[in-house]
């Protein structure tokens, strides 16, 4: 065999044992800069890609296969062009094998200026990989190690033809995935002004099914920094569909109450029915379970601190489907493991991401996400009807606050003493939000004196006055309606503290 294999790769994974399989089937070895070195290390007779094309690497390696005799070796249609790729004295190359510089993997460590971050996008590479991916009718691309035992193990032309499709469909999702990496790299948070969307993820976990058991699903991490990545299940069953989407909620919600102050939240289909901040873990926990005992059946619940023993001993008491926290005590996961079926989830780090994508058909919507809590200022909000409110009271609205903005609108949450009382989720019209919030709890004395968040403005004057017939002594909302003044009026006329916020937290 005359054909040569061209390889050029930055993960040299395999890369040794693969050569001595290819010089045994008779390839003739092409190499550059580095792969050559390495492979001339370890007594490899390697031809330069110089010495194919009379031209040296330059620019520190910047050009190196960029050469119509490298591409024409890969590009040429055999039985077509074979008489200008002689004339040319063009190689025929076969076999192309590359993988990139570690782009993603700089962007993660996040050590590198943006000089330095440059030097890592791939060029020839990415080239090289589309050239021979386009003429994979005669040419074979690898980009993974993992795929060396394939194409070793291949017995005849038709499963070669085969396998060279598949590897050319891998390439193009691989320069695909790489370029959506360097373009976000370089958008910088400002997706959403540009003219093209580009979003790449590689395949983390295949699941057993979507939302229901009649839909595949798959599960996708997007660098860097993945949240995703960033999970250790510890126990229990494999993950499911429904399980990662309601924890991801959970988690997200517990990421607006870091440390050190405990934080427990539990949900149930992607809405909080308890979430609660106290002195303690266990406290937290069974203030977020008084909320809603009955929904938190089956739920998951998520925490900001480390959970120990005695959190974890009233957890044992009930069904739950998934815990999650930055840590867990080794007296904790002791007891949890005898519920061997519950999913005990380390988070390594806290979700956040800037922008939210819903697909349609044909098409899809993008978005800031709703990160518009105020973090790292003071809460703003108006006061402007009611008496003034002592700071706890205070505290309890800005909690509802936060908490409302994480349930499914329209939405009202209910809260005394740093913990939700009641929630009203999901509702086709606002005041009856407020009366199946309150009617779940009418008979608790927490009503009495609780408050009471909307995630967007009142229509009309009717939820608060339902509010204020079941002991709601506070309201905070965004304001906004065309009958505000009638809305103020009311809360003034019932001595009711109303808060606007000026923002809206619809979601849907």
């Amino acid at each position: 065999m005359n054909s040569y294999a061209l390889l050029s790769v930055y993960d040299k994974t395999g890369l040794e044992e693969f050569a001595k399989e290819l010089t045994a089937k008779g390839y003739r070895l092409l190499s550059t800069g580095g792969t050559a070195q390495f492979l001339q290390e370890r007594g490899f007779t390697v031809t330069p890609v110089e010495e194919i094309t009379g031209f040296p690497e330059i620019f520190h390696g910047r050009v190196k296969t960029l050469h119509p005799k490298v591409f024409g070796g890969v590009l040429y249609r055999r039985g077509t062009d074979d008489a200008v790729r002689e004339e040319q004295e063009i190689p025929s190359i076969d076999l192309v094998v590359v993988n990139f510089y570690p782009f993603e993997k700089v962007w993660e460590e996040g050590k590198l200026t943006p000089d330095e971050m440059i030097e890592f996008i791939d060029i020839g590479g990415p080239s090289m990989v589309r050239a021979a991916a386009k003429n994979h009718r005669w040419v074979t691309i690898i980009t993974d190690p993992t795929d060396y035992p394939g194409f070793l193990g291949l017995k005849d032309e038709e499963e070669a033809k085969g396998f060279r499709k598949k590897m050319a469909l891998k390439a193009f999702l691989t320069t695909g995935f790489y370029d959506s990496l360097i373009a976000r790299y370089l958008a910088d948070g400002e997706e959403i002004d540009l003219p093209y969307f580009l979003l790449g993820g590689r395949r983390h976990q295949e699941l057993r099914y979507g939302e229901n058991p009649h839909q595949k699903a798959a599960l996708f991490s997007v660098p860097p920094h993945s949240y995703i990545q960033g999970l250790q299940q510890l126990q229990g069953k494999e993950l499911s569909y429904n399980n990662i989407k309601d924890l991801y909620e959970t988690m997200a919600l517990v990421a607006d109450y870091p440390p050190p102050r405990p934080f427990c939240a539990i949900t149930k289909h992607n809405n909080a029915c308890g979430a609660a901040l106290a002195d303690t873990v266990s406290a937290a926990y069974r203030l977020a379970l008084e909320g809603d005992p009955l929904s938190a059946y089956g739920g998951i619940i998520g925490f900001n601190v480390e959970v120990d023993e005695e959190t974890a001993a009233e957890i044992t008491k009930s069904f739950y489907e998934v815990i999650a926290a930055p840590a867990f005590s080794k007296e904790a996961l002791a007891l949890l493991a005898t519920k061997k079926n519950l999913r005990v989830i380390l988070q390594k780090r806290p979700p956040h991401r800037d922008l939210n994508l819903t697909l349609l058909d044909g098409g899809f919507l993008l978005q800031e996400q709703d990160n518009s809590l105020w973090r790292d200022q003071e809460p703003r909000y108006e006061q402007v009807a009611g008496p003034s409110l002592p700071e706890e009271r205070i505290k309890d609205l800005l909690f509802a606050w936060t908490i409302v903005k994480h349930l499914k609108s329209n939405a009202i949450c209910i809260v005394n003493n740093e913990r939700i009382v009641a929630i009203g989720t999901g509702f086709t019209s606002r005041v009856d939000a407020v009366r199946f919030a309150v009617d779940r709890v009418k008979d608790s004395p927490a009503l009495k004196g609780s408050v009471l968040a909307s995630e967007a403005f009142f229509p009309f004057s009717d939820s608060i006055e339902v509010a204020f017939q079941a002991g709601v002594s506070a309201v905070i909302q965004p304001g906004g309606s065309i009958r505000d003044k009638e809305v103020i009026a009311r809360c003034e006329e019932l001595s009711i503290p109303l808060f606007l916020t000026h923002i809206r937290h619809f979601k849907h």
